[in-house]
C-alpha cells in the first residue's frame, strides 16, 4: 500500500509539474522526473504513515459511544458558527449573487424551468423572491436568501460537530467547530448564492453520519432519518452526487455479497448493509422529490455538454495545436457540433467558451459519429488528449504554484442585476463604507486563492487539500481500516466526477473542504475488528 501511494503521488508530480510549469508534458521528462520522485515520495509517506498511528491510536475512553453528544452544546456550536460568518455577510451585503443565479432568475420570472441547475436550489431563490411585496425591495429578498443559507450551513456544521464528539471525543468536536468557524473559506461560501454551498453541508453531514453508523454500529431512529435526509438533500442540489452514489451502492453490495458467511468480516459486512440501506433510501428520496419538483414546475431537462467538458476540450486542443489530425470530413462535422466555431475560443483551464457553444441537438442525433471523431482524432494525436485533460483538471490533481485558471477562485461580491434584472426592478448595491475592503479581499484572497499570501495560500490551494484528503485515504488502506475505507470510498468517487467537469474553482473544492475533519479527527475512530456489541439505539 506504501509502495502504491507512493507511485500515485510520484506521477502525478512528474505529469503535472510540466502542465504546471509550461502547459504540456513530454513522456521522456515525465519519466526522469517519476524517477527522482519516487524515492522521495517513499521516504516522505513512510515518516508520515508511522507517524499517523499516533492519531489512529485506541479510541479514547471518554469517547460516548453514540449515546450522547460527549457533553458537548450542539445549540452553542450552532451560534457561534452562525456568527462567524456575519462578518463576511455585513462587508458583502445582501451577499453574493454572481453569473449562475441570472440564468436561475431568468426561470423564475419566465416561470419556465429546467435541470441545468438544481431544481430545489431555483426554487428556493424563487421562495426568497416572493417576500418581494412584504419586504419591499429585491436587495431585502436577497439578503434573506443569504440568512436562510446561513443558517442551514451552521446547523449542518453544528451536527457535524456533535457527531464527531460522539464519535471521537468531545475535544475532538471542539476542533472540528473551531475549523468550520475560522477556516476563511466558510464565512466567503456561507453568503454565496451556489448551489455548491448547501450541497457541500448536507455532504459532510451524511458523510459524517457514515462514519458514526460504522463506528456505532446503527444509529438512532431519528439520527438514521437524519442521515437519509442529508443523503437526499445532496443529491438534489447536485447530480454528480447522484452518479457517486450509484456507483458507491454497487460497491456496498459487492462487499455485503463477497464478504457473505464469513464471520470474521461480520462487522464489515454489517457496515456495508447499513451504509447500503442509507444510500439507497436517499437516492430513492432524492430522486423520488427532484422528479415531483420537475413535474409540477413542467421543469425541461439540463444540457447534455455539461458531461462532455473533457472530450469537448481534448478536440478543441486537438484543433489549435494539431490541425493536421483533421481531414474535411472532420471539420465538417466540427463544424456541425460548434455551428460558430467555438472550438476557436478554446481555454486550457476553462471548457465553458467551447462547451456552450456545441449544438447539443445535432449532437444527441448524431452520438456515435461524435464519438467516433473524438476516437479517431484522438489516437492520431494522443499527446494532445493527455495534456487537455491535464491542463483542466491541474488544480485538482497537484499543488499548482500559481492559480491559472480563467475564473475566479471564489466569485464573490454583487452583480447588480442578476436578481432584479429579469424583474426589471431597480439594481441592488452593496454598502460603500466597506467597498475598500471588499476590493482587497476579492483581488488579494478569493480571486486568486490567496496567490500573493505565502501563509494563507496553502489553505486554499485546491491541489494541496486534495493530496491531503488522499493522504487521509491511504493511511485508512494502510492501517486496514476496512469499514472506514468503505465511508472514505464515497469522497473519492465525488472526486472522480469533478475530474470530467468544465473548471475547478473553489467551489467545486468546497465540499471536500467540509469533510477535512472527518478525514483528519475520525482516524482511528472505529472500534477494533471482532468488537460486536452495538451501542448507540434511543429506540
Amino acid at each position: 500500500m506504501l509502495l502504491l501511494g507512493a507511485v500515485i503521488y510520484a506521477a502525478l508530480y512528474a505529469l503535472l509539474s510540466q502542465i504546471d510549469e509550461a502547459g504540456t508534458c513530454a513522456a521522456g521528462e515525465a519519466a526522469r522526473r517519476f524517477c527522482i520522485a519516487l524515492p522521495v515520495a517513499l521516504a516522505v509517506l513512510a515518516l508520515l504513515l508511522k507517524g499517523i498511528p499516533l492519531a489512529m491510536g485506541k479510541r479514547p475512553k471518554h469517547a460516548s459511544d453514540g449515546r450522547k453528544d460527549g457533553d458537548f452544546c450542539t445549540a452553542g456550536a450552532y451560534a457561534l458558527i452562525f456568527l462567524a460568518y456575519v462578518p463576511q455577510f455585513l462587508v458583502f451585503y445582501p451577499g453574493s449573487f454572481m453569473y449562475d443565479t441570472q440564468r436561475q432568475t431568468f426561470q423564475i420570472a419566465g416561470n419556465a424551468y429546467d435541470t441545468f441547475h438544481p431544481l430545489l436550489h431555483t426554487l428556493m431563490i424563487r421562495f426568497c423572491l416572493s417576500f418581494s411585496g412584504l419586504l419591499g425591495s429585491f436587495e431585502k429578498c436577497a439578503a434573506l436568501y443569504s440568512l436562510l443559507q446561513m443558517l442551514l450551513l451552521s446547523l449542518c456544521f453544528a451536527l457535524v460537530c456533535a457527531s464527531m464528539a460522539r464519535v471521537c471525543s468531545r475535544n475532538a468536536g471542539r476542533r472540528t467547530l473551531a475549523f468550520f468557524m475560522l477556516y476563511p473559506t466558510h464565512a466567503a461560501m456561507a453568503s454565496n448564492c451556489i448551489k455548491d454551498v448547501l450541497f457541500s453541508g448536507f455532504f459532510a453531514l451524511f458523510v459524517m453520519l457514515c462514519t458514526e453508523r460504522v463506528a456505532c454500529g446503527r444509529l438512532p431512529r431519528r439520527r438514521a432519518a437524519l442521515h437519509v435526509l442529508a443523503g437526499a438533500l445532496a443529491c438534489l442540489l447536485r447530480n454528480n452526487m447522484i452518479y457517486a452514489m450509484l456507483v458507491w451502492a454497487a460497491l456496498l453490495a459487492l462487499v455485503c455479497l463477497v464478504q457473505r458467511g464469513r464471520a470474521r468480516d461480520a462487522q464489515t459486512r454489517f457496515a456495508a448493509a447499513g451504509l447500503f440501506m442509507a444510500t439507497a433510501l436517499s437516492m430513492a428520496l432524492g430522486t423520488g422529490v427532484n422528479a415531483g419538483l420537475a413535474a409540477v414546475t413542467d421543469a425541461a431537462h439540463g444540457s447534455v455538454a455539461e458531461m462532455l467538458s473533457v472530450p469537448i476540450q481534448q478536440l478543441a486542443r486537438a484543433v489549435w495545436v494539431s490541425p493536421e489530425s483533421f481531414d474535411e470530413g472532420d471539420m465538417a462535422l466540427m463544424d456541425a457540433l460548434f455551428p460558430k466555431q467555438e472550438y476557436l475560443l478554446y481555454e486550457p483551464t476553462l471548457s465553458d467558451p467551447v462547451k456552450n457553444g456545441m449544438d447539443t441537438a445535432f449532437f444527441s442525433e448524431h452520438v456515435g459519429e461524435a464519438a467516433a471523431l473524438w476516437a479517431r482524432i484522438g489516437l492520431r494525436c494522443p499527446g494532445v488528449y493527455v495534456d487537455a485533460f491535464l491542463n483542466l483538471a491541474l488544480p485538482s490533481l497537484y499543488p499548482y504554484s500559481e492559480y491559472r485558471v480563467a475564473q475566479p477562485y471564489i466569485e464573490v461580491g454583487l452583480q447588480n442585476h442578476v436578481l432584479t434584472g429579469p424583474f426589471a426592478q431597480p439594481d441592488m448595491s452593496s454598502p460603500v463604507r466597506f467597498e475598500g475592503l471588499r476590493t482587497w479581499l476579492d483581488e488579494h484572497i478569493w480571486r486568486t486563492g490567496a496567490d500573493d499570501v505565502p501563509a494563507a495560500r496553502l489553505l486554499f490551494n485546491t491541489g494541496a487539500v486534495f493530496w491531503l484528503c488522499g493522504l487521509c485515504v491511504l493511511a485508512a488502506a494502510f492501517a486496514g481500516e476496512w469499514r472506514r475505507l468503505l465511508v472514505l470510498a464515497l469522497p473519492v468517487l465525488l472526486y472522480m466526477t469533478y475530474l470530467l467537469g468544465p473548471v475547478m474553482q473553489g467551489r467545486y473544492l468546497y465540499p471536500f473542504v467540509c469533510i477535512l475533519p472527518v478525514l483528519l479527527a475520525g482516524l482511528g475512530a472505529l472500534r477494533p475488528q471482532g468488537q460486536t456489541k452495538r451501542e448507540g439505539h434511543d429506540g
